[in-house]
């Protein structure tokens, strides 16, 4: 198998019940380390390492179809996601292996967000099962032209 275990961690951005009430964003990332400060005292801050902390908290623009694509090289969008967690789970799972998507996290987090997805941001698991699907279509027209073309050699 080419892969173990991975743990990815992801900042989203704030709703709007916290933006009411004036929420201070205590996370910052630095590659794949996060990084939370106390958000009333100047105490060190403490610091964890992930194989993927993404940012996805602001540095995004929408487009006409709701698609929020990075408008920094810190904000990660549904499109990376799935390319660092989502292709190494559907590449197993062609080669026969039994493979896992966990999300975990507090109510409101946006686990959703990243797995399902939301409009045109589509979350790891359609966009596994789009390539699912296209995959085994291609498949399929690819041996249906094949014989189609020795079919045709014989007429």
């Amino acid at each position: 198998m080419s892969e173990n275990i991975k743990v990815a961690v992801r900042v989203r951005p704030f709703n709007q019940r916290e933006k009411d009430r004036g929420a201070k964003l205590v996370v910052q990332m630095e590659g794949d380390t996060t990084i939370i400060k106390h958000p009333k005292n100047e105490c060190e801050p403490k610091k964890f390492s992930f194989d993927f902390s993404y940012w996805s908290h602001d540095g995004y623009k929408e487009d006409e179809t709701g698609y929020m694509y990075p408008d920094s090289p810190q904000y990660c969008d549904q499109e990376r996601v799935f390319k660092d967690l989502g292709e190494g789970v559907l590449t197993n799972a062609w080669k026969g292996y039994n493979c896992s998507l966990f999300a975990y996290g507090q109510t409101g987090s946006g686990k959703s967000y990243s797995i399902v997805g939301y409009g045109a941001n589509r979350g790891v698991i359609p966009v596994v099962l789009s390539e699912t699907f296209f995959k085994n279509i291609r498949k399929s027209y690819s041996k249906s032209k094949r014989r189609i073309r020795s079919n045709s050699c014989y007429d």
